[in-house]
């Protein structure tokens, strides 16, 4: 599930995304309580032309986490993961992919449990 929205500490838990990939889950914005952190992710271009995709959460998210993308590149498509953010802080994770040329598959990265 992308990470667009409010989530809180208390509130993420493990589920296997459609992908294959184990996603970090959390009920919808309305539902997170007072005190909820924020988490973005956004597409982001290297200077030697490697695409990427970052997440950054304003606070702990309650589980260890990191960026995960798939990148489509020859001969087949290839997940990179970025750094490990610790669930009880604030951080921002980046994968990139390993060639320049290659891009992140439509929707972006995902958020997954370190």
């Amino acid at each position: 599930m992308r990470l667009r929205r409010r989530v809180a500490a208390t509130a993420a838990a493990l589920a296997v995304a459609s992908s294959g990939l184990v996603a970090l889950t959390v009920p919808a914005a309305s539902a997170a309580p007072a005190g909820a952190q924020s988490c973005v992710g956004w597409g982001v271009t290297g200077s030697g032309g490697h695409a990427g995709w970052e997440f950054q959460c304003t606070g702990g998210t309650g589980v260890d986490w990191r960026t995960a993308i798939v990148c489509l590149g020859a001969p087949q498509p290839y997940t990179h993961y970025g750094n490990i953010v610790k669930g009880n802080k604030s951080g921002k994770s980046t994968a990139w992919c390993a060639v320049p040329g290659h891009r992140v598959a439509d929707g972006g990265g995902d958020m997954v449990p370190a």
